[in-house]
């Protein structure tokens, strides 16, 4: 029977404990997927994973709500029945184990998308790494920026890459399946956590191959406040702020107003925002600013998050059913107006479903899909979304990488520009140099727009307009990230789209969403890291907050609307229509701290930032090593893994210490064990020593920077890593793509654009303008060959 939501008539088998294959089922059981969890036997782990209610759960029943579940080994031939049936399967298994899961399952279904989601990928030096939280944030590139530098890099806690690689996961589930359904064939597809994490930066590998610049910690950017701490982005210049601190002689500065300037000099304009705030609450500060359209925002708790009146004004909360009771807790990372997620149910109990999804009548929820005859085709190198064009109108980050995703994976994608505001053609120049047509030499933007074909066009201007609702005409997707406002004022909002293309699906996203009372603020990422909560957990402790070290929401927000988009895709299939899609940062970002936050919702207590340490495992920390700012990152989870810590360190008295085998006795004493492990990295690299602390079996792994990860030698024997040639820039290794097909793979098929490369191809070839009309947009000033560079470095 054909569910409701945009995916009613998908089934996904998940065999996957922890958080990264049960958050790609959450993401497609929201959306209206039959998701079967198969469960070994005793259950997940993560069942005990806190906040506890009454013995239950609440992030496991967050995160595995409205699934049917059932408790059988992988091996098990009922698994194997069940795989037949499915669309979606998406496992956690390694080694041999999952070899053999793989091919029985493609034996058993040829139709199936199989997605394999492991720490470091099943193949190279690392793939039989053991793997933690906290390790796998080390590598992830994350883990070496933020913080203070004269002391140990910080970790965001939670489950943070499995998150990443989830959310990744359901990108690649959906576009497997639109390949699926047009042909009959499935496929395997291999995604790494630390790839999927890897893959969510902007610049941090690309200053420096174009630069030579290694990402350092650049301590707290938040300003104390009365009743707390407030953040001002500080890559933007905001005149109006002197204005409201009432320091009029910075008006006259106008060096100082200059985007690179700006960003020099920027502690001089710190110091005016601290003294201004230091006698005012946060918001306060925050409503104040953000009336001159300055990009401030609180660093919020999770209690502020939890009592926010705008997210509520948008209906966000959720809930979630632990031990008999109700909490609040995270919602939707979108809202799809024309199929609206849903939760299905509340999680199942251990078990709870094995009668039920074996009986001869249960039912299926793609009973009535037709399969196609598998095409036995030559691997393909267009990719799984060929043949669809998305329209993308961003700037950034966010609407940049989802239309970066949809264009390696196929997708036709024409990017707008404006020729005096081009989209984020600024930073990481080569050489950080400013020549003549710096704008095409950007690694920022180049990054994040292979792919993708460019045309400038004024859309303010009538005749833009026009050539703009000709090109949408055209197009399955539309993308922007523009301030709530802008595309109404623009006269191409929804209402008119949905008129002119009836299949169009749109997708908006912005700092605050498209309704409530804060809808019109700016942000960008790094304020929404302070606005969501994510800021105020992330600290030495909690007497100072600090940020990622970039600008996390947006990767989130972005691979979210990879997900949105292909799901609403999937659902025009069945009513013939598209939809609109609103997006909000803060919301999107918020599932990545849901454990933080449902915390809150359960004890009533406000999680503070603990640096690196866990509240679990001990030891757990970030450690020193020889070298100049390097460092190591273990945990200690079990006594197997204690006895190998001990093995190393050559303390076997330690083994037979019966105070130290639990973590509660391994914390009482935990200044000398620190003691004892910083004494034996003091004359090992970090490198050497995870190295050897794995073959001891226990979870580490240097905390690594950009430069060490950009000459990784795993990473290149898997391949991951792509050679591009710019025209302009030159040829450079860039990230490659979080996921690995195995039929319809991901490629780089032309450089990212330079700026206006396209006008004549798209303005003819798409939408069949005449040479004369063409003409006409340059004679009007609606299009240009080059921009118009006033500020530069402006984002």
């Amino acid at each position: 029977m054909m569910g409701q939501g945009a995916l009613g008539d998908v089934v996904v088998l998940e065999l996957g404990t922890g958080v990264a294959g049960p958050y790609c089922g959450k993401l497609l059981a929201d959306l209206g997927a039959q998701v079967i969890k198969v469960e070994p036997p005793g259950g997940d782990p993560l069942r005990g994973d806190g906040p506890l209610h009454n013995g239950e759960s609440a992030f496991f029943n967050w995160l595995n709500a409205g699934k049917l579940g059932v408790e059988l080994d992988a091996a098990d031939a009922r698994v194997r029945a069940l795989a037949a049936k499915a669309d979606i399967i998406v496992h956690g298994l390694m080694g041999a184990q999952a070899d053999q899961f793989e091919t029985a399952a493609r034996e058993a279904n040829s139709h199936a998308v199989i997605i394999s989601i492991t720490p470091y990928g099943r193949s190279g030096e690392r793939s039989h790494w053991k793997a933690s939280p906290l390790t796998e944030y080390a590598t992830s590139g994350y883990g070496y920026i933020a913080g203070d530098p004269s002391r140990a890099p910080l970790s965001l806690p939670g489950y943070q890459a499995e998150f990443h690689a989830g959310l990744h996961a359901a990108t690649a589930a959906l576009a497997g399946l639109s390949h699926a359904r047009d042909t009959g064939e499935g496929q395997l597809v291999e995604i790494s956590r630390q790839e999927a994490f890897l893959n969510d930066h902007s610049w941090l590998t690309t200053i420096w191959t174009h630069q030579g610049v290694v990402q350092q910690r650049t301590g707290s950017l938040y300003a104390k406040c009365l009743d707390g701490y407030i953040f001002l982005f500080n890559l933007v210049a905001y005149p109006d702020l002197f204005v409201l601190t009432e320091r009029f002689d910075k008006l006259d500065d106008l060096e100082l107003q200059l985007p690179l300037n700006w960003m020099a000099r920027f502690a001089e304009v710190f110091e005016i925002f601290q003294a201004y705030a230091a006698t005012r609450t946060k918001q306060e500060i925050y409503h104040a600013t953000q009336e001159l359209r300055i990009a401030v925002t609180p660093v919020s708790t999770m209690e502020d998050l939890a009592n926010s009146t705008h997210l509520e004004a948008r209906q966000y909360f959720g809930e979630v059913i632990a031990g008999g009771a109700s909490f609040k807790a995270p919602g939707f990372p979108y809202k799809l107006t024309g199929t609206p997620c849903a939760v299905q149910g509340p999680a199942p109990a251990l078990g709870q479903h094995n009668e039920q999804v074996f009986a001869p009548r249960f039912e299926w929820a793609n009973a009535a899909v037709p399969h196609h005859r598998p095409v036995h085709a030559p691997e393909t190198p267009q990719g799984p979304l060929a043949g669809l064009r998305v329209i993308e109108m961003t700037a950034n980050w966010a609407g940049p990488i989802a239309g970066r995703h949809l264009a390696d994976l196929g997708a036709d994608v024409i990017k707008i520009e404006l020729a005096t505001k081009p989209a984020t053609r600024a930073l990481a120049w080569v050489a950080n140099d400013l020549w003549p047509e710096h704008f095409n030499r950007s690694g920022y933007f180049n990054k994040l727009n292979r792919n993708k074909r460019t045309v400038c066009l004024n859309v303010a201007d009538p005749a833009g307009r026009a050539a703009f609702l000709q090109l949408i005409e055209t197009a399955d997707v539309l993308i922007e990230n523009n301030s709530a406002r802008v595309m109404g004022q623009l006269g191409i909002g929804w209402d008119t789209l949905e008129q002119l293309n009836p299949r169009l699906v749109m997708c908006s996203m912005s700092g605050f969403g498209a309704t409530g009372p804060e809808r019109n603020y700016s942000a960008y990422g790094s304020n929404i890291e302070t606005a969501s909560g994510l800021a105020s957990l992330l600290g030495y402790d909690n007497t100072q907050y600090f940020g990622t070290g970039t600008f996390y929401a947006d990767p989130v927000t972005g691979n979210h609307g990879s997900v949105a988009i292909l799901a609403a895709l999937h659902a025009r299939r069945t009513t013939g229509k598209g939809q609109w899609i609103d997006m909000a940062l803060l919301e999107a970002v918020n599932p990545f701290i849901a454990q933080q936050f449902l915390e809150y919702s359960v004890t009533g207590a406000v999680p503070q930032p603990m640096g690196n340490r866990s509240a679990v495992y001990s030891p757990q920390d970030v450690y020193p090593t020889f070298g100049t700012d390097c460092w190591l990152a273990l945990t200690v989870r079990d006594g197997e893994e204690w006895d190998g810590l001990c093995t190393v360190l050559g303390r076997d008295d330690w083994k037979q210490d019966d105070s130290l085998r639990s973590a509660e006795g391994r914390r009482a004493r935990a200044a000398e064990i620190d003691e004892a492990i910083r004494t034996w990295l003091s004359v090992l690299d970090h490198v050497t020593a995870a190295e050897k602390l794995q073959e001891a079996g226990v979870p580490a792994a240097p905390v690594m920077p950009n430069w060490q990860l950009a000459s990784d030698n795993h990473l290149h024997d898997r391949g991951y890593f792509v050679r591009i040639r710019h025209p302009e820039a030159g040829t450079f290794n860039f990230p490659g793509f979080p996921w690995r097909f195995s039929r319809t793979p991901a490629s780089v098929r032309r450089p990212a654009p330079m700026f206006a490369e396209h006008n004549r191809e798209v303005f003819a070839g798409v939408i069949g303008m005449s040479e004369d009309e063409i003409e006409a947009l340059y004679a009007a000033g609606v299009t240009r060959d080059d921009p118009d560079y006033a500020e530069l470095g402006s984002l």
